[in-house]
């Protein structure tokens, strides 16, 4: 399920069930007009494995809406919560694929969210190309949303009619020296 745990008239934070599916949870912040989440449309997975991964798309990372997450320590059944700063959040990196690998179930991950003096992301990709195609020059929420899910049908099938395996990559980080 999706809960609003507080609010004020610039933010909102939402607490989202962990088995909840990751698009259903971003379509559902934009049909309530809340930014943050738009450039993150069309992710397969659930709310749970978000933060794991930290997820992201488009110059966007699940980190940047991220305020917390509750979760089970699976030797002891204690329930934690672990804030942003304890996440380790990096490049499709967290705590959870390192130090605590396979230690905590997460249940539920909790958003802050924006409903107004938010800045768009639109400089990554094609996002900019497809809106000013569609004549959108100023673009809401809702739109951008739309403009990544073109992009993103552009480049796989719908899994519902041919089976995908979608993006699964992480770009290489090379040293200089």
């Amino acid at each position: 399920g999706i809960e609003i745990i507080d609010e004020d008239e610039n933010q909102i934070l939402v607490q989202c069930g962990a088995g909840e599916q990751w698009h259903q949870f971003v379509m559902w912040s934009l049909s309530h007009g809340l930014a943050g989440l738009e450039n993150l449309s069309l992710i397969p997975g659930s709310v749970g494995a978000a933060p794991m991964q930290n997820i992201g798309a488009y110059g966007v990372e699940q980190e940047s809406a991220f305020h917390s997450l509750k979760a089970i320590d699976l030797s002891s059944g204690v329930r934690r919560i672990f804030y942003k700063a304890e996440c380790k959040f990096g490049y499709r990196e967290s705590i959870f694929k390192n130090e605590v690998k396979d230690q905590y179930f997460i249940t539920h991950v909790t958003y802050l969210l924006k409903k107004k003096d938010f800045q768009l992301q639109l400089s990554y990709g094609a996002i900019t190309d497809i809106l000013h195609q569609k004549g959108i020059m100023q673009p809401t929420v809702i739109d951008v949303s739309e403009a990544v899910m073109d992009i993103r049908r552009s480049k796989l099938p719908d899994p519902k009619i041919i089976g995908n395996a979608g993006s699964f990559f992480k770009n290489p980080v090379i040293s200089i020296s």
